[in-house]
């Protein structure tokens, strides 16, 4: 046990001691009590009530008006200045006396209702007022939904239950709802190891094997409520985030006889669409009529696919374009739209935000943008070849719209395309990996933390990069002009890298840092707190500043010689600091790179029933895969899906 602990401990102990203290001493004083009954208007609040914060009384109102009075008062004659008044002070039981009080004056109860007590002298009410309401501690909620089911056992009508407890019908049909959960899951929840939203999302389906099924597949950390949803859920679509839904609208779908399942948790704008296949023909219907306009435009094929996820999307090919020379006209026109959008951003620079000139300078560079773009786009011919194989995808796009994809090459044509490439004395283009230039962006974000946050940790080791940096400077190249060329410019890190265990701790470097700094920055008043530091202290500044310094993000997959090196020197090691997900990485790689990546890291088994789920799925699947295996992607350090080094290329011919 931990000395932490001691302390709580020591504190129950006493709290038990005063308990069991107060206990013995109420029931000394119960053995010669008297037991009564008074009206409402016998009774007056007294001071010796030891409860004083005020409280919720609803619940206990809609109590009282359906059972009645079941705990007695505790009362002790009323005294004024030594005389009698002929009242009974509430010492304990304050709060039934004023719900009776509101529901007599509702004519839910009669004036002469009589209310139970238990009468004792004053001098002893104070201590009976506490020990009935120090040991006193309010019901889990797993509770009262166990005690909602066993009314609507023996009969009681949700309306019953709802006036019984003084909550909304809709609040008892949830409760019950959530009194239906397995009974494994529902102890987790009685236990305070499982939440009420997590709760509420596995009583979307009725099936208490399919709750066990989505909660089992699930690690700790990755059972939010949403995701245990989805996953009771996989059959059916979500209203409001399914593309498709959004584009044949709720209408529309009802109409065609679909039906929409929502459960008690659901607003009216949530819900799931059961009959996907009709969903789906809906949409195809409306798309075909789009791709009839399309037919005339010439294209050598027309394709009308409702849903079409990244990787297959990713598959096709475009039409490649070369830039033609501007005549002397246009090249002057883009000369000039360069030169204006020029002055207007260096008078943006200059001005202030708002103000009608501010505003104009906006809209003005914002259309000479367009024109430079119409023209750009103007000077653009598509390759002849390319076109003969290009058609166009009808489709509908993230938003819920109709999108309609031009230009495009069917992924059993690209072989075509890359001879015809070849035949016209093309060079051949690398191969593109699997990730974006965006998704290598965040990745290697993240590395740059997990590579600061090591160096501040080894003061020593940043003490040798940094000499590193300036013997470079001073003795490989020529510099002058300042005294000092040491310039601290920390480097712009992608927005998805702020996110993750390296940002956390770099934050809290940061954070312990600023608190030991003086709150004079100037040169003066630091180099004096500076010279009463000790080395150490130093130390963890230089190591700091330069960690701030580092920069390893990339676009391209191949790293840097200098980042693998630096690497090298602080050990960094990328499985400590990130894990593959399906936000941070399955979702932005193509399906078969991730079916590839599965069948590496665990076994091809493993990845062989991924490729029958929809992409969100699979990424999802492929997280939980590897969520023990250590596995990288090459840009941080592992080895390639097909088992090669990390940074090996191939040669082959590509669309540009």
């Amino acid at each position: 046990m931990s000395d932490l602990e001691q302390p709580a401990v020591a504190d129950g102990d006493a709290a038990r001691q005063t308990m069991q203290a107060l206990r013995a001493a109420s029931q000394a004083i119960l053995t010669h009590a008297t037991m009564g009954t008074a009206t409402h208007a016998q009774l007056v609040r007294s001071p010796a009530n030891t409860r004083k914060q005020p409280r919720d009384l609803c619940e206990l109102k809609a109590l009282v008006r359906a059972h009645g009075i079941l705990q007695n008062l505790v009362c002790y004659a009323e005294q004024r200045d030594g005389v009698p008044t002929g009242l009974l002070a509430v010492a304990a039981g304050d709060g039934r006396w004023q719900v009776v009080g509101q529901l007599i004056a509702e004519g839910d109860l009669p004036e002469d209702y009589q209310l139970p007590y238990l009468l004792v002298g004053e001098d002893e009410a104070v201590l009976v007022s506490l020990a009935e309401n120090l040991g006193r501690a309010p019901m889990h909620a797993a509770d009262i939904f166990d005690a909602m089911r066993a009314l609507a056992a023996q009969g009681r009508s949700v309306a019953d239950i709802a006036l019984a407890f003084g909550v909304s019908e809709l609040t008892v049909r949830q409760r019950l709802k959530l009194a239906n959960v397995a009974l494994r899951l529902f102890d987790l929840y009685r236990r305070d190891r499982a939440s009420y939203e997590q709760m509420a999302a596995l009583a979307v389906s009725d099936d208490h094997a399919a709750q066990l099924a989505a909660w089992d597949s699930l690690s700790d950390w990755e059972r939010q409520p949403q995701r245990l949803r989805r996953l009771l859920t996989q059959h059916c679509v979500a209203l409001g985030q399914d593309r498709v839904a959004r584009y044949v609208g709720l209408k529309a779908y009802q109409q065609a006889g679909g039906l929409v399942t929502r459960d008690l948790f659901s607003t009216q704008e949530q819900g799931y669409i059961d009959d996907v296949a009709l969903l789906d023909r809906l949409a195809q219907e409306r798309l075909e009529r789009l791709a009839v306009r399309l037919r005339k435009e010439g294209w050598r094929w027309i394709d009308v696919r409702c849903r079409v996820d990244a990787a297959e999307l990713a598959a096709y090919g475009r039409v490649r374009t070369e830039a033609l020379t501007p005549n002397g006209e246009q090249a002057a026109r883009l000369a000039q739209l360069q030169a204006r959008a020029g002055q207007l951003r260096d008078q943006l620079d200059a001005s202030a935000d708002g103000g009608d000139d501010h505003g104009a300078a906006l809209r003005e560079l914002a259309a000479v943008e367009l024109e430079q773009g119409q023209l750009r786009a103007a000077l653009q011919r598509p390759d002849r070849a390319d076109i003969a194989l290009a058609g166009a995808l009808v489709t509908v796009d993230d938003k819920g719209k109709a999108c309609v994809l031009r230009g495009l090459i069917r992924p059993q044509n690209k072989p075509q395309m890359a001879a015809g490439a070849a035949a016209d004395g093309k060079p051949k283009q690398r191969a593109r990996g699997p990730h974006t230039a965006r998704l290598t962006a965040a990745l290697t974000g993240q590395r740059t933390l997990a590579l600061r946050a090591e160096l501040v940790r080894q003061p020593e080791v940043a003490l040798r990069v940094l000499a590193h940096h300036l013997l470079r400077q001073v003795f490989y190249a020529e510099r002058g002009g300042r005294v000092v060329q040491l310039d601290v410019k920390p480097p712009q890190l992608p927005p998805e890298a702020e996110d993750g265990a390296a940002w956390t701790c770099w934050q809290a470097q940061r954070a312990a840092l600023a608190a030991l700094l003086p709150e004079d920055g100037g040169s003066t008043g630091l180099m004096a707190w500076l010279a009463a530091q000790p080395r150490t202290t130093i130390d963890d500044c230089i190591a700091f500043c330069t960690a701030c310094t580092i920069d390893g993000v990339q676009q391209g997959e191949r790293t840097p010689a200098a980042v693998t090196e630096l690497a090298r020197t602080v050990g960094l090691d990328m499985r400590k600091w990130w894990q593959p997900t399906a936000q941070t990485y399955f979702a932005h790689v193509p399906k078969a790179h991730l079916l590839a990546v599965v069948a590496q890291a665990t076994s091809p088994a493993q990845a062989v029933p991924l490729e029958r789920m929809s992409k969100q799925a699979a990424a999802e699947a492929a997280a939980r895969a590897l969520a023990d295996s250590g596995w990288l992607p090459p840009v941080l350090g592992g080895p390639m899906a097909d088992g090669t080094a990390a940074g090996a290329e191939t040669d082959v011919e590509v669309d540009d």
